[in-house]
């Protein structure tokens, strides 16, 4: 299973990578931005899945979803539960 991080906190991206790793997936990538987000999802193959944050240094992660066509299956983690409704309009399948 090909799987990304996507969390501005780098504790919090280190630790998700653990438990992630614990289940034997290993994600491919961590990015910590908006920008880095977009510019990474427009150049490499979609992944399978993306463990998401919502609010990332430089904005929302809603705004990727405004430059990209995201296909992957989504889990977002984040401590806001005011953002629950409009992540289930994406292609979330978790909001933790």
């Amino acid at each position: 299973m090909k799987a990304i991080i996507i969390e501005d906190e780098k504790p919090s991206a280190r630790r998700l990578h653990r438990m992630l790793e614990a289940l034997n997936i290993t994600p491919e990538v961590m990015l910590h931005s908006v920008h880095e987000s977009v510019e990474y999802l427009l150049n490499h193959p979609a992944p399978d899945l993306i463990f998401l944050d919502i609010q990332l240094s430089d904005g929302l992660s809603f705004e990727i979803f405004d430059q990209v066509d995201v296909s992957s299956a989504i889990i977002f983690t984040t401590a806001y539960d005011e953002y629950a409704l409009k992540a289930f309009k994406l292609n979330s399948i978790d909001y933790l």
